[in-house]
């Protein structure tokens, strides 16, 4: 301020925002820029900006939701109407009705509003990061951070206010943004509107009631109020049943004690030398949690647990302030935090290891609602558009980062729903593979440039960030290139933790074609597999090559059509059913899926089909054991692979003469198809559909409550187990696999 130097070094002015920048600050440098100077060099201005930047751009935007700065957020907002009103007693006979810009739904709360966005966003979504409030404004309604017609009503007032203050200015000749109390005046300026005296008024009252109560509203409309009686509020039972009350304090028929030696562990935990190590501002806040802990804790039906597994979420986080804040600043996420830890510990893990996600319990709504992956889409690519380091170049580990953010927020999302049982397993397994197919054809568009010889560049332009999508012939033409999915992602049943099963296809033009897309699948395979510090995206498996690990990383596919077709073995064939084309170059996707169609349609000996799938049912056997008296839901006899299998040789055997079986449909819908062919009996086969559903239901409800192996009671799922025993014998014969 003006006790400081006029003039700052840049070592000098980073120490300051570092030591003692404050939010207010925060909100003034969203607008600062470099404005050049004659006297610097043609390079000198372009460094300085780019220094600049690295030094305004971290003070400005956070990486994550600094809840920190909510307190400090609401003063400000405070402090823009006091600073008003101290100086409207200052000027007798001024109130605040009379200025445009100062006064109550004046341009200042827009700005307020529009800005308050982007501080607490601008670090996760760069396309907010505007420093005009119409290019700010346009963006927050494209990413849909505002709602669309208040952000259409916030424009509107602001060009008209706009619009008012400068004809006042032109009518004073002077900097002011007061209305005169005159009538001749008033009507003179809504003559300059272009309006008459009554139609200015209520144009102007109605604009500014919209833009004071969209101010009152700001944290609201930033996502940042809750309404702890909203009916959007569903309670986590873990059975996949939800409970919808008004809210939880209005159920003490769900209260249950909490032992004492839970309240001894939780004691334990704030007396521990890692806790008293805290800053006395986390101290203070985490003492106020722990009531809040409790009351949470014992509303659920087990809470000594719900509390151990608060506890351990705590005791991870305690030591960033920013997490103790946002369950400070917002009570009622310890609630749902409670809610959705006790019905799941792998939710509590999962919540543990990527605590980012914790501001998802605040956006409630948006928690629950379906994925849009188009607007999802179209927000990641602007985002990662953005991640460029100072000399145009992309920044890859930036990039990696939120792509892996944007699939743990999309992942978490569909998990929350899954716990309140919104959504069937079938639709989980299909968002979370529409994500990955999503994800893979933004790798490849990422990756792509990577792999690119480097070539001189017009200044200030890297040929890294030239468009992927240049004309051909260019050096980033679109690559002829496609990714196959196989298993679990090839048949749309992908889980939380499901790896990927990939192949790489070229389209060979000669060149360094096979050099260039082998490095780009390697890329690939370590942009999705690497451990950065937003975790990692997907394990991928590429053993389902040509030639598994021995064969080429990518293949021609004239080269897998002839593998195919001339030497892949059974067991080959048999993943082929379950595969598809994910991501990449659609021409090579229809050839991809014309190899897959002639493969399925060889003649082959129904007998000698029957050994190599029993052969390698055996194996799969030996490379699974199950030493425990319990039932393995996937890999034990009358189990999920079974049924599997099955379908497989189904295919296999009886695609030519039925092509209605060549549909990568799932192994519920290809069983009916057989049916209605008349293959196996229709009767047995809904009995078989029914198995399998029931199996990945529970096989998920398993993994969810922390098994490591879906595993159940022997006693169980008997009648199951038998029809599938049943249909085995019926297609494949009595072999034991």
């Amino acid at each position: 301020g003006q006790n400081g130097p006029l003039a700052w070094s840049l070592p000098a002015f980073e120490k300051y925002l570092i030591g003692q920048g404050r939010e207010w600050e925060r909100y003034a440098w969203i607008k600062a820029r470099v404005l050049p100077c004659q006297a610097f060099t043609d390079s000198q201005p372009h460094q300085l900006a780019q220094r600049f930047e690295t030094l305004r751009q971290p003070f400005v935007y956070r990486n994550y939701l600094d809840f920190d700065a909510m307190a400090s957020l609401r003063t400000l907002r405070e402090r823009i109407r006091e600073n008003w009103e101290e100086r409207a007693r200052a000027r007798s006979g001024v109130d605040k009705t009379h200025n445009i810009k100062l006064g109550d739904g004046g341009i200042r709360e827009i700005e307020f509003v529009i800005q308050l966005n982007q501080l607490i966003r601008g670090g996760r979504m760069p396309s907010l990061q505007q420093r005009g409030l119409h290019a700010a404004l346009y963006k927050q309604r494209k990413a849909k951070v505002l709602p669309m017609d208040t952000a259409q009503h916030l424009e509107e007032a602001y060009f008209f206010l706009r619009r008012v203050e400068h004809m006042l200015q032109y009518r004073e000749d002077e900097q002011t943004h007061l209305l005169s109390k005159l009538d001749e005046q008033r009507a003179g300026l809504a003559h300059a509107m272009g309006l008459d005296v009554d139609a200015f008024e209520e144009k102007l009252a109605a604009h500014r009631r919209f833009v004071s109560r969209s101010f009152q509203q700001a944290f609201r409309l930033a996502g940042m109020e809750i309404d702890e009686d909203s009916d959007a509020q569903v309670l986590f039972t873990g059975d996949n049943e939800p409970v919808m009350p008004d809210a939880m304090d209005s159920m003490p028929s769900r209260d249950h004690a909490l032992t004492e030696q839970s309240h001894r562990d939780l004691q334990a935990m704030l007396d521990s030398p890692r806790m008293q190590a805290l800053p006395r501002h986390s101290q203070q806040r985490l003492h106020k949690l722990v009531p809040a802990m409790k009351q949470a804790a014992g509303k659920c039906p087990n809470p000594d647990v719900t509390l151990t597994r608060l506890q351990h979420f705590i005791e991870h986080i305690a030591p960033r302030s920013a997490y103790l804040a946002l369950l400070a600043e917002y009570p009622v996420t310890v609630k749902r935090l409670a809610q959705l830890v006790s019905a799941s510990p792998w939710a509590a893990q999962y919540l543990t290891q990527y605590p980012l996600l914790l501001d998802e319990l605040i956006a409630w709504r948006t928690l629950l609602a379906p994925p849009d992956f188009d607007a999802l889409a179209h927000q990641l690519g602007e985002e990662l558009d953005a991640s460029v380091l100072p000399d145009g170049t992309p920044d890859v580990e930036q990039q990696m980062n939120r792509m892996r953010d944007m699939q743990h927020q999309v992942t978490f999302r569909l998990l929350a729903q899954d716990l309140a049982g919104t959504i069937t397993v079938e639709e989980l397994a299909d968002h979370l593979s529409a994500l990955a197919d999503y994800l893979l054809a933004e790798t490849i568009k990422r990756t792509w440039p990577l792999v690119q010889p480097r070539q001189s560049a017009p200044h200030g332009r890297h040929p890294h960030t030239a468009n992927a999508h240049t004309p051909s012939g260019s050096a980033l033409a679109s690559p002829a290139f496609a990714v196959i999915g196989y298993g679990k992602l090839g048949g749309k049943e992908l889980g939380y933790a499901s790896d990927l099963d990939l192949v790489f296809l070229y389209d060979d033009h000669g060149g360094e074609d096979s050099v260039r897309y082998t490095r780009l699948g390697r890329r690939m395979s370590t942009w999705l597999s690497t451990l950065t510090s937003s975790g990692r995206l997907y394990d991928v498996d590429l053993r389902l090559r040509p030639d598994g690990e021995a064969g080429l990383l990518a293949v021609t596919i004239d080269a897998f059509e002839n593998y195919q077709t001339r030497q892949a073995w059974t067991w080959e064939h048999q993943a082929i059913t379950r595969a598809r084309f994910v991501a990449g170059d659609p021409a090579i996707g229809a050839r991809f899926e014309a190899v897959r169609k002639s493969v399925l349609l060889q003649v082959r000996d129904p007998l000698t089909l029957k050994q190599d799938i029993r052969a390698m049912r055996r194996r799969m056997s030996a490379g699974h054991p199950n030493p425990t008296p319990d039932f393995d839901i996937k890999h034990d006899r009358g189990g999920m692979v079974d049924i599997e299998f099955i379908t497989q040789y189904l295919v296999l055997c009886h695609a030519r003469t039925h092509p209605v079986l060549l549909g990568n449909l799932g192994n519920i819908a290809l069983l009916g198809l057989a049916a209605n062919a008349e293959l196996i009996p229709q009767e047995l086969a809904q009995q078989v559909a029914r198995a399998y559903r029931r199996y990945r239901r529970l096989q998920h409800s398993l993994r969810l409550q922390g098994a490591s192996r879906a595993r159940t009671q022997n006693t169980t799922l008997t009648q199951e187990r038998q029809a599938v025993q049943k249909l085995w014998t019926l297609v494949l014969g009595d072999d034991e696999p």
